[in-house]
């Protein structure tokens, strides 16, 4: 996947830099002018923050705050198994989803840990309680044996749903508060940024998604369509 997006940023001609962690941005009088990161200092017109789990941590360094909360999130896979679970199971009555990878693993994920932190190890006892509710939805899992377990940073908003918006520094655009189902957002996410960007705009799509609607109130009622409880 690494490969197939050097690749592609070649193409485009974009340049994209690893391992290069941003440090801070430059304003003039309210307006981004560049990023600085640990290779030096970027110029640039516009900025694009898409940051996932420390999306707030880079916000503050530009001196807005954001309306996010960063959340340990866990998952793990089991040794390899010949395909049996075509499918992918979530319930939010035991709060556990399994799928079977195409090599043979199951991949099972629970809920993110109930506290805030940076964190990238979560607590044991989430993996206990999720490889429970696994065992009770499907008993011949229990032969199963754990493989590999890791953890990540999510950003949850106050009414689950992201936030695709500019924000009080101009030209300085936020992509966050995706929480668990960022990556199934992808598309309509990449292009409405784009938009949002490149025009200066919302896009009708991420128009409701505005960073402001906390402080006008016009929340996006669709807590529950998340499917995961946040």
């Amino acid at each position: 996947m690494a490969w197939a997006l050097a690749r592609r940023c070649d193409e485009l001609g974009v340049d994209l830099i690893q391992n290069c962690e941003v440090t801070g941005f430059q304003l003039d009088r309210g307006r981004v002018t560049g990023v600085q990161t640990s290779r030096g200092r970027i110029a640039a017109g516009k900025v694009g923050l898409a940051a996932a789990g420390h999306s707030s941590v880079l916000a503050e360094l530009a001196g807005f705050r954001l309306p996010i909360q960063s959340h340990p999130l866990q998952a793990l896979v089991s040794e390899l198994f010949e395909p049996v679970h075509p499918t992918v199971v979530m319930s939010n009555h035991v709060h556990v989803y399994v799928s079977q990878a195409h090599k043979g693993e199951l991949v099972l994920g629970a809920g993110v840990d109930s506290y805030n932190g940076y964190g990238q190890r979560g607590a044991f006892h989430v993996i206990e309680e999720q490889m429970a509710a696994a065992v009770e939805l499907f008993p011949m899992f229990a032969r199963a044996h754990v493989l590999r377990t890791w953890g990540g940073i999510v950003d949850t908003t106050f009414d689950a749903s992201p936030i695709i918006s500019d924000t009080p520094v101009d030209e300085l655009y936020v992509n966050c508060g995706w929480g668990t189902g960022g990556f199934k957002g992808t598309p309509a996410s990449g292009l409405t940024f784009a938009h949002t960007i490149a025009t200066g705009k919302a896009h009708p799509l991420n128009e409701p998604f505005a960073l402001d609607r906390f402080e006008t109130g016009q929340l996006i009622d669709e807590h529950g369509a998340a499917a995961v409880a946040h």
